[in-house]
Parts: C-alpha cells; sequence; structure tokens
C-alpha cells in the first residue's frame, strides 16, 4: 500500500489507481441522484411532496403521502462529453450508455383511523454514474520517467512498488546511480516529449432501498428507509511518451497502462418527516446517516520502455501482479430540507437544499490487524481528506404545470455545492432539466431531458521538484440525460 498526493479538481479521477487517496473518498460520496422521469423533470426537488417514489430516496417520509399502491419502471440513456483542453489544444470525447435508473414498488394499506395509510416500500435507485472518456496529447517538457524517478529516491531497488517505480526499474525507464537508492533516468532538464493518454471510467452506484411510512391525519407524514449502496467502479489508463526529433539518447518512448476495478457494498438508515401546513404549502425534513461501504480495489500496472542504441532499437516489458485490498469507506451524514407548493389544480413548485461535509469521509484499513506502515498510511490520507475537502450545499428546484386533461409539463434547476476548501465559490457545477407526462387514473409515462455541466482539472503525473511543470488537462464535462418511466397504480379505495 502507497498513497499519492493527488491534486484538486472539480469532479475527481485519482492520479494513481493504486491507492486509497482523498479524491476516490469523494467519488463515492459525491452522489447525483437519478431516479424516476417526473422527478428528474424538476431536478429531482419533490422530497415534500411525495407520490413519486424518487422522491423517497431523498426524504422517506414521501412513502407516506401514496394514497395507492403503484409500480414504476424508468430506463434511461445518458450521453457523457468531455471537451480536454491540453497545450492549447482540444480534444471532444462522447461515451453513451443506456441503464436502469429506477424500479420501484410502493404498497399502500388504507387504516379506517387517524393513521390514514400505513405504506412499505423497495426500489432500486441510481445514485451516481462514472461512464465517460476522454484522451489528450502534446508536446511539453519532461517525462512520466522523471515522476518514477521521484518514488524510487531514498529507496533500494527491493523497497519499490510493484505498479509503477519497480516497474520502471525493472525496464530499465529508471536505474540507480552511485548508490542502491539514488536513481537517474535518460532525461536532462529541457528536454521534450510527444505525449499521449486515453482515460476510461465506467460503472455506478445503485442503492436497494426498503422503505416505511404513515399518514397520520393528513397532516403528519413520518417514514424511514433502510438503503443499501452498491458500488462498481471500472478505470484503465493508457499512456505513451515518444522522442521528438529523436533529441534524447538511448530513449526511443514509454508506454503505461493502469487498471482499476473498485466494487463493494454499504449500509446507511434514513428518517424524514413531512408537515402539511394547509392544502398548499408542506414542509418536510430528513437525516441520511452515514454510508459504511465494504470496498475492494483489484489493480495492475504495465510498462513498455522502448529504446536505442549502437546496435539499434530494443524493447523492455514489465507487468505487475494483480493487486488486491479490501478496506471500509465511512461517508459523511447528510441533511436535507424541502418544501412543495400546490397551485390548486394547476401544478406545484418545490424546493430542496441538502447540506453534506465531505470532509467527514474516513477510511477504515482496519487497523486492528493492519501493520505500521498502512495505519500511518489511513492516518495521512484522513487528514488529507479533512484537510482537502469542506461542507457543500446542494439546492434543486422545479416545477410542474398541468395542460388541459392529462398532461404535464415541467423543469427544474439545481446547483452543486463546491466541495474543495481551496476553492473559491459556493457552486462548482449546475444542472437544468425538463419534462413532460401523461397520467390517467391506473397509469403514467414521463420522459425528461437533463444535462449537467461541471469542471475538471487532471494530471497524468505530478512531480513535487517543480523543476519540470507537471502536465495538467482542463476538461470541460456534460452530460446529457433521457429519463423516460412508465408506472401503474393498483389497490382500492383512497384513504378518508
Amino acid at each position: 500500500m502507497r498513497r499519492i498526493i493527488i491534486i484538486s479538481f472539480l469532479l475527481v479521477l485519482s492520479l494513481s489507481v493504486f491507492a486509497q487517496t482523498a479524491g476516490d473518498a469523494l467519488r463515492y460520496s459525491y452522489w447525483n441522484y437519478g431516479g424516476t422521469a417526473r422527478s428528474m423533470g424538476v431536478s429531482g426537488s419533490m422530497g415534500a411532496l411525495g407520490g413519486d417514489y424518487s422522491s423517497i430516496i431523498t426524504n422517506p417520509a414521501s412513502i407516506a403521502t401514496f394514497r395507492r399502491s403503484e409500480l414504476t419502471f424508468s430506463p434511461g440513456v445518458n450521453v457523457a462529453t468531455v471537451g480536454a483542453n491540453f497545450n492549447n489544444t482540444k480534444f471532444s470525447d462522447t461515451r453513451p450508455t443506456v441503464n436502469v435508473n429506477q424500479i420501484g414498488l410502493v404498497f399502500a394499506k388504507a387504516k379506517p383511523n387517524k393513521w390514514k395509510t400505513i405504506n412499505f416500500g423497495i426500489g432500486y435507485n441510481r445514485l451516481a454514474d462514472f461512464s465517460r472518456q476522454f484522451n489528450y496529447s502534446g508536446t511539453t517538457n519532461g517525462s512520466i520517467a522523471d515522476y518514477f524517478k521521484e518514488l524510487a529516491q531514498g529507496k533500494t531497488p527491493n523497497e519499490l512498488s510493484d505498479y509503477d517505480s519497480g516497474l520502471a526499474f525493472d525496464t530499465y525507464v529508471i536505474d540507480t546511480i552511485g548508490s542502491l537508492t539514488q536513481y537517474a533516468n535518460d532525461f536532462t532538464f529541457g528536454d521534450q516529449t510527444q505525449k499521449f493518454q486515453s482515460v476510461k471510467e465506467s460503472g455506478s452506484i445503485g442503492s436497494l432501498n426498503i422503505s416505511f411510512g404513515g399518514n397520520f391525519d393528513h397532516k403528519l407524514y413520518i417514514g424511514g428507509s433502510i438503503g443499501i449502496p452498491f458500488v462498481d467502479y471500472r478505470l484503465s489508463k493508457s499512456y505513451e511518451e515518444s522522442d521528438v526529433g529523436d533529441a534524447i539518447p538511448f530513449y526511443e518512448g514509454i508506454q503505461f497502462t493502469e487498471g482499476l476495478t473498485t466494487s463493494g457494498v454499504g449500509f446507511n438508515l434514513n428518517l424524514g418527516a413531512i408537515y402539511r401546513i394547509n392544502q398548499a404549502v408542506r414542509i418536510g425534513a430528513a437525516i441520511h446517516t452515514p454510508t459504511r461501504l465494504t470496498l475492494t480495489d483489484s489493480y495492475n500496472s504495465t510498462i513498455n520502455f522502448d529504446y536505442k542504441n549502437s546496435n539499434g532499437t530494443g524493447n523492455f516489458e514489465g507487468e505487475s501482479p494483480i493487486g488486491a485490498f479490501e478496506y471500509k469507506l465511512r461517508t459523511p451524514w447528510r441533511f436535507i430540507g424541502n418544501a412543495g407548493f400546490i397551485i390548486k389544480k394547476s401544478g406545484f413548485i418545490s424546493v430542496e437544499a441538502e447540506y453534506v461535509n465531505y470532509s467527514k469521509n474516513k477510511y477504515d484499513y482496519d487497523s486492528e490487524f493492519a501493520d505500521q506502515e498502512t495505519i500511518q498510511i489511513e492516518t495521512n490520507t484522513n487528514n488529507e481528506i479533512n484537510t482537502t475537502f469542506q461542507s457543500g450545499l446542494n439546492l434543486r428546484f422545479g416545477g410542474e404545470y398541468v395542460l388541459k386533461d392529462f398532461y404535464r409539463i415541467r423543469a427544474g434547476y439545481a446547483l452543486l455545492g463546491n466541495p474543495y476548501a481551496n476553492n473559491s465559490g459556493m457552486f462548482d457545477a449546475s444542472q437544468f432539466s425538463v419534462g413532460v407526462g401523461y397520467r390517467k387514473n391506473n397509469y403514467f409515462f414521463d420522459i425528461a431531458y437533463q444535462r449537467r455541466m461541471g469542471e475538471q482539472t487532471y494530471a497524468p503525473y505530478v512531480l513535487s521538484s517543480g523543476l519540470v511543470d507537471s502536465p495538467t488537462v482542463t476538461n470541460d464535462l456534460s452530460t446529457d440525460y433521457i429519463f423516460m418511466t412508465i408506472g401503474f397504480k393498483f389497490g382500492g379505495k383512497k384513504p378518508k
């Protein structure tokens, strides 16, 4: 186990795939809820109004607002576009994926007393999507060989990592000079290399939710849910370098590949309440306990080094073993407040605010059984989380208007809070949405479009010496979603 310093960016990619970093913790706690097309059409702001399965995810008391049983299914398509800017050259990559955003079943049971309904629900809801890819190329000073050299300095060859500096040593990208703890490579100050890298991410976080709730006299709605999130994350990176104009002695090029798969499951408990002030106004609040995730990383890497000498050209190849590490991550508490305003029979306006302190993410490497080095890495990484991140406020707004007969139109907007302590500005990403729906007594169909936008700064490697600037890529991120929901209502009479 080791830890690599990462640079701050708005939506995170780790510089190394072989360690748990502060950025990884943010990835698994920076949720952007998916759900039904109706909920997404108003940017997920329906927590105080209920009557929609996805509103249960933010405020579990929403389940108590159902007066009839309901089954919903919500497939979707998302298209992630990354505009990469490297060395004043722009590149664009687009990746479409098809997924299931939500499946939900609510059983509503009417009661002949003050408790008008006692409801139960079970379903799946998507919490985050990781699918995207980008690439870049260009000529800049320095080489990834300098990065491997920095990692190796002060260590003997037997102490080097099997996944980067050790591979570089085995393939002669770096070599000892003068002593067994000092290293050199083929580069001198000012040497330039042609760089190319492709980065591909995929996977998601989805949650199985079991919910309960009750409607007391159509005034107070309370509910709770058990959440079981499932994490599936995959990252592959392929980095290449080559000599520019045959200017570097002995050096032809380097190919460095990295692969990571992370999977796991977690548990959380969510509680909520909604109070109906009058026919038009509802207010709600919810609290989500930290999610305790048990995660397993599987990772590997390869290096190919192409060289030249008086005898011609040659190649050294190295491949790491397949590594595996199991650990735990505790994500922050979430505090949510929401309100809904019903405009007679014409529609509604809804708002929601969510507070999350991302600095409260915490790793647990099973310290009771870990060696001293692993314990120190855990401490250092948790300290980095504490200083790198801050609390963020996510705001969601939306509205629905009832057209003639059974048709609805919707729109929404959301601002996502800035999780970084050293970045200015309260918000760092935004999204807008529109939607339409058709609703009858026993069935309904909804469709929504949503666009999410943000930025990212990525570095393939970071040099601590400062003698050569680390290469950086500025990414403009946008994801276009199309959500579709088909739903059926069934069951007995509405409660009185």
